[in-house]
Formats: C-alpha cells, structure tokens, sequence
C-alpha cells in the first residue's frame, strides 16, 4: 500500500473518526443510539475473530459469485445480440426502458415468496441487477467498433469467431469492464437487501439479527464488514481492468 497515494483519504478518515467521537462526547450519546468509534472496533475484532461472521460471509460471497457470474454471461449474450440486431432492439427497447428504471430491490420480498429463503431468491436478484449494467455496456461497446475494422476483416475472410473475440470484444472490451464494475458493487447491495428481505444466513442476515437486538455496534460493525467487502471487490475488478487494458487510456 503506497501510504503517500493513499494520504488523502486517510486524512479524511481520520477526520470523520475524530468527528464521530466528537459528537459523541459532546452531546454525551448513548451507545444504544452512536457507539464511540473504539467500542464499534472492538466489536469488529470481536466479530472478524469469531467463526460465525466467516459463515455469514461466506453466504453472501456465494450468493454474490453465482449471481454476478450468471448475470455476466446472460447480460453479454443479450447485449451482443441486440446490436447485431437494431430492429429486434428497437422492438424491444421499450420493455428494456421499464425494467431498466425498476427499481429492481423492490422485487426482493416476491423473489423471497417465489423461490423461497435459501441462496436461489439472492441469486436471482443479483442476477437481474447484474445483467442490465452489462448488456447495455456491451452494445455501446459492440456498436462502437470502427466500420474500417469490420471491412477490412472482410476483404481479409476472416472467421466469424476471429471477429468477435480478436476484433468486436476486444473492441468493446473497456465498456464491458465498466459494466463488469457497476454490476459487482450493485450485486453486493443486491445479496445485502435480499438477505435482509428474508434469510437464514448472510452479512443482511447478521444485519437485520443486529438491529432486532439493538445492538447497534454489531449493525456498524457488520456496516463496516460489507463496506470493506464492496472495497475489495471493486479493487479487484479494477486491478483485472488495469492487466487487460493496458494498451488503453482507462488504464492507470
């Protein structure tokens, strides 16, 4: 970790920290209603030292994993064939609209009725947040490749499989990683809301548990869990970005 980089945004934590404790001296709240910061980090090492927050944590990364995956691949066959498509996606671009701007979190309590309070509801709710992002991401990126390209793979005869990957995806490859990195952070605000919603495990799960107690160091505990989580994730997909768009000016 480059702590000169990174300067900036510690100052600005330290910042927050010194006025949360502040506020919490001054006007002498409660732990039930604002923890001081140290009692909320030993309840966070209480936590991250006990095997139960590992098992809710692991809930929700498989939850996360299978549905981002599952929406990354349906969202990338859509998004590919409806810019190959401009009439069918002219059809259908109405219906896309609505779904689109749904709020799609409101759909959690039906997909917790339909499919019940196991790991498929979260799926299909990740699923569906994650495969908006990408399949719009995918036809920018796909519609967005040169004219020149595509003739100059004709006159060469190349194989439609040469074109897609060497040429189209390659192409459309930036736009994709942007979709990629949206759809992963909303997939972990998915599975969170979903657990919530109704579960038996789960960071959401561990959430709502710490709010029915009131015990509100394990609510910003757990906060602070997920929030590290959509950290890492993200800096994750960016350090995969930064290897496979190395020749591009997203790159840093």
């Amino acid at each position: 970790m480059n702590i000169k980089k990174n300067l900036p945004a510690l100052a600005v934590l330290a910042a927050v920290l010194l006025v949360w404790k502040g506020a919490v001296v001054l006007f002498k709240l409660p732990p039930h209603v604002l923890p001081a910061p140290e009692v909320v980090a030993a309840r966070l090492g209480q936590i991250v030292f006990s095997p139960i927050i590992w098992g809710h944590l692991a809930t929700t990364m498989t939850e996360i994993l299978i549905g981002f995956g599952s929406g990354v691949i349906l969202g990338l066959i859509a998004g590919y064939a409806l810019a190959k498509a401009p009439t069918v996606e002219k059809v259908l671009s109405p219906f896309i609209l609505v779904f689109q701007t749904a709020p799609k979190i409101s759909l959690a309590p039906l997909f917790v009725l339909w499919f019940g309070l196991g790991l498929t509801s979260k799926v299909v709710l990740i699923a569906l947040v994650t495969f908006f992002p990408l399949m719009l991401n995918i036809m920018v990126g796909i519609r967005s490749v040169p004219p020149d390209y595509i003739s100059l793979l004709r006159i060469l005869h190349a194989k439609p499989m040469q074109r897609i990957f060497k040429v189209e995806l390659m192409s459309a490859l930036p736009y994709i990683m942007t979709g990629l990195r949206v759809a992963l952070v909303l997939s972990v605000t998915a599975a969170i809301i979903g657990e919530m919603m109704g579960a038996k495990s789960g960071l959401g799960f561990l959430l709502m548990t710490g709010n029915e107690m009131y015990d509100i160091p394990l609510v910003l505990a757990t906060i602070l869990v997920i929030s590290l989580l959509s950290w890492g994730l993200d800096a994750g997909m960016k350090a995969l970005q930064n290897r496979l768009l190395v020749w591009h000016e997203s790159s840093t």
